[in-house]
């Protein structure tokens, strides 16, 4: 991954989300190993250490070790372990570490916690959250391709990539009723239509019943 600084000023300017992160210095290992994690098992992202969380440029003073460091994390303490792609920009003399997730096929990962315990997490808005139930159950299930051949599912990703573009509330608002009110549908054919697109690991659902929140994987 090659960075201009123009270039990670226009990263900043977008402000921290789904597939981006700031951190001022490098946290604790298992917090970085937290993030790198959900970046890979949702739809990727890059951590940039030297940035506040308003945007602001700080900088690192040992970016070399930084960059070291990021990588033992993704080998050490995620499993199956991450091949991170990093590098260094500087920005008016100040060092800034970026360092890419690629969404992976290898997927779920899970971040090793010692004395053989570990968890699944997965990037939801701009937070980590640990993943349950079907949550985690679609992503483990064998991905066939990224669309559906049924008309009413395909419409239903389409919409969920425009929601999750578009909102501007944490975590994205593409829920069924949502769908089911802008394309007149009843709420439990609408409901089935997402239960199915989560089945098949196509969508990835957070929270419950009517307020469960959808997003690509």
């Amino acid at each position: 991954m090659n960075l201009s600084p123009e270039e990670l000023l226009e990263l900043v300017a977008e402000g921290e989300g789904r597939d981006l992160e700031f951190k001022r210095g490098l946290p604790r290992d298992e917090k970085v190993a937290r993030t790198l994690c959900a970046f890979a098992n949702t739809r990727g992202g890059i951590l940039l250490v030297g940035v506040l969380d308003k945007g602001g440029i700080h900088g690192v003073h040992q970016p070399r070790k930084v960059m070291a460091d990021l990588r033992r994390v993704a080998t050490e303490l995620i499993t199956p372990h991450l091949v991170l792609q990093t590098t260094l920009v500087r920005v008016d003399g100040k060092a800034v570490v970026a360092a890419q997730v690629p969404a992976s096929a290898l997927r779920p990962h899970a971040v090793l916690l010692g004395d053989d315990d570990h968890e699944v997490v997965v990037r939801v808005g701009s937070s980590n959250r640990l993943a349950r139930g079907a949550t985690l159950d679609a992503l483990r299930r064998p991905r066939n391709g990224r669309g559906s051949s049924d008309p009413l599912q395909a419409r239903a990703l389409t919409w969920v990539d425009e929601r999750s573009r578009r909102s501007d509330v944490p975590g994205g608002d593409a829920t069924y009723p949502r769908f089911a009110a802008e394309y007149n549908l009843g709420l439990q054919r609408a409901r089935r239509v997402f239960t199915r697109l989560e089945q098949e690991g196509l969508l990835v659902g957070h929270g419950r019943g009517k307020n469960r929140v959808y997003h690509r994987p």
